[in-house]
């Protein structure tokens, strides 16, 4: 893939030492006006740019934005992350997503933007998207069969906790079917819509929202948080993204070569669920039991008075 002038010369900048004209010149093959309105574009564009006479130029920071360039540079993906459409605001990247792949977009594509004014969890309830947060949407085409459907959603929730636990050390939980938690309070929800044909998945569009360091809602305290509350200060968003494409490809890997199994027990891991009574509510009913295992397709099986019950949807509570 043939890289831009910007990404060339980030690329050359990138690792803080200084780095001689003469030497960005010879690297690139470019003039010297042409360098210096690069940099002045990149200054401008948030990133700060040392220069130090007869030593050169470095890079000292970057801004805390969501830009293509850098979300692509150093992404050793097979499959995530190779397409990147970046908004600084759109109405939902889910569907965005949806119309980009309705008309063909490379698997692994991803969508990205710094605020959402529409955006969506299940059930359509309204998930609020401010700036400073993450909120993305993949597009996969795993050609498995609808039933299986969950395994997107959990090997994706999987992917944000290996993420959570990597870049700040916290530990996450998972919540049956698509919420993380720190500490009990919501941190990412995922919602997964699905195109078949037949029994098949045709494509699936999964949308992904973290609350990393934007500032949540008083209304919401009780039952939100975000990483930078947890972690106790603003946590490079950036690295943060990279780390989940990173564990998405990996775990999305395992499911097209059918490793079920692998992905269950990293979700288990994760959601530590089993053995717990639980009320799980959907569309006004409620049922009450003891978690007793997750089924070959992602679903849990409980177990009540009157026997073992497969839950496919609702939303789960703990009580012991």
């Amino acid at each position: 893939m043939k890289l831009r002038l910007k990404e060339k010369m980030l690329k050359l900048l990138d690792d803080g030492n200084f780095l001689a004209l003469e030497k960005i010149v010879d690297s690139l093959n470019i003039s010297r006006s042409t360098i210096f309105k690069q940099i002045k574009f990149l200054k401008e564009s948030g990133y700060n740019i040392e220069f130090v006479k007869n030593k050169g130029y470095r890079l000292v920071s970057k801004p805390d934005m969501l830009i293509p360039e850098e979300i692509k540079a150093e992404i050793n993906t097979d499959i995530i992350g190779k397409d990147v459409f970046c908004f600084k605001s759109i109405s939902s990247t889910n569907t965005y997503a949806k119309e980009i792949a309705e008309n063909g977009v490379k698997e692994g594509a991803v969508v990205i933007a710094e605020i959402q004014t529409h955006g969506r969890g299940r059930k359509n309830k309204i998930w609020l998207s401010p700036f400073g947060g993450l909120w993305l949407s993949l597009v996969l085409r795993p050609k498995i069969s609808a039933e299986r459907g969950m395994f997107v959603t959990m090997l994706v929730s999987v992917a944000v906790s290996q993420a959570i636990k990597e870049v700040t050390g916290l530990e996450p939980v998972i919540k049956w079917p698509n919420d993380v938690l720190i500490n009990k309070k919501k941190v990412c929800g995922i919602l997964t819509e699905f195109d078949t044909k037949g029994n098949i998945i045709n494509y699936a569009v999964v949308g992904i929202g973290i609350n990393v360091n934007n500032k949540i809602n008083d209304d919401i305290k009780e039952i939100a948080t975000s990483l930078s509350i947890e972690f106790g200060s603003n946590i490079p968003r950036l690295k943060f993204l990279k780390s989940v494409i990173k564990y998405i490809d990996n775990n999305y890997k395992k499911l097209i070569k059918g490793d079920f199994s692998t992905i269950k027990k990293l979700w288990m891991s994760y959601s530590k669920i089993i053995g717990k009574k639980v009320n799980i509510k959907d569309n006004g009913n409620t049922i009450s039991g003891k978690i007793y295992a997750i089924d070959d397709n992602g679903f849990l099986l409980l177990k009540t008075k009157e026997g073992i019950h497969e839950i496919l949807n609702g939303d789960v509570f703990i009580y012991g």
